[in-house]
């Protein structure tokens, strides 16, 4: 799940709860209930819906009623706002331990297992066909093959490389295989080692991170709002038999917001990886941790520091602390204690 260990740590208070609150909450919002509003207006509540009075009433609103519209909206986006990340993790996946719920959970986890392997499966196959064929003469079967090869491979770059990982939706998948592969090159833990960074690492890198991640979140929000939307249109207009079907115009817009969620979550795990990648030895400096010589040694103390993020004590980390006198200082300034 992205906020369980990976959060996002605002920049400054005016930024948190303004640029954030007005994209991810007032604008999903105000959508909502100006669907709700043109609704009511045109009367599908006790009658067949006129949809021209509706657009009329909308177009000639008054000042009021704009600052009533825009006081529920604000409203609404307030009373959402603190369930964000419950939401994220509804539609990652994490639906309780409720029979019924473990039921559905594991279907889908089966679902998509087999389907990764059946990806597989055709990427093998794809590959084994196309090293017997020519390589130097092109031909109708060649680019199936080539084609059917990298499709596989790309579908399956939405998942965890282990099946053990695999979540029941996709947006939990496309997180998840961030979540278990960002960092272990350096045998770094994602979700423990995130939040430190984004504390100290340079204030872009923190930015490009946050954006992606309101990116993720504002699809999140508008898959909810619209199907909130498209239930409320199924209570008002059931009665009136075709126009019902007008619910079907923000569901397709919540499936839509959820594919593309799933989209801005890899661009979200790109950015964390990016930033483990770049801003990992800020990290040790500021836990006054020595620098690794090679990245065998970066396992080792990974490995290590890893235990101290989780709680537990190692005896053998060992700091480099400045000497007196010399601030921060260079490195060669610095005193190694028990370096392994």
């Amino acid at each position: 799940m992205p906020n369980g260990g990976i959060v996002d740590v605002g920049t400054g208070a005016a930024q948190a709860i303004g640029r954030y609150f007005s994209v991810i909450s007032v604008i999903p919002s105000s959508l909502y209930v100006v669907f709700v509003y043109i609704l009511i207006m045109s009367g599908s509540w006790k009658h067949s819906p006129n949809w021209t009075h509706a657009f009329m009433s909308l177009e000639h609103i008054s000042i009021g009623g704009i600052g009533v519209l825009a006081f529920l909206s604000v409203g609404l986006g307030l009373v959402i706002h603190p369930i964000q990340f419950s939401l994220v993790q509804f539609f990652e996946g994490y639906w309780g331990t409720t029979r019924i719920a473990q039921a559905i959970r594991s279907q889908r986890i089966l679902r998509y297992q087999r389907l990764c392997n059946d990806l597989y499966d055709e990427a093998i196959k794809a590959g084994t066909e196309l090293a017997s064929l020519k390589r130097n003469k092109a031909s109708v079967r060649q680019a199936q093959l080539i084609s059917r090869q990298y499709e596989a491979m790309r579908i399956l770059g939405n998942f965890p490389r282990a099946p053990s990982q695999v979540m029941p939706t996709r947006l939990g998948n496309m997180l998840r295989r961030y979540e278990s592969q960002a960092g272990s090159q350096y045998g770094m833990d994602a979700l423990l080692v995130v939040p430190h960074l984004l504390l100290v690492a340079p204030a872009n890198h923190v930015d490009y991170v946050n954006d992606q991640r309101s990116q993720l979140d504002l699809a999140v929000r508008m898959t909810f709002i619209s199907a909130i939307a498209s239930a409320t249109a199924v209570i008002f207009l059931w009665p009136y038999r075709y126009w019902v079907l007008i619910a079907f115009i923000p569901y397709v817009l919540a499936y839509l917001s959820y594919r593309g969620s799933v989209i801005a979550a890899g661009h979200y795990g790109s950015a964390f990886d990016t930033l483990i990648n770049l801003d990992r030895f800020v990290l040790y400096e500021q836990l006054h941790l020595p620098l690794p010589a090679g990245i065998m040694m970066e396992r080792l103390r990974n490995e290590e520091m890893k235990h101290l993020f989780e709680y537990n004590p190692v005896e053998a980390v060992g700091y480099r602390h400045p000497l007196p006198g010399n601030g921060a200082g260079p490195a060669s300034k610095l005193c190694p204690v028990g370096i392994r």
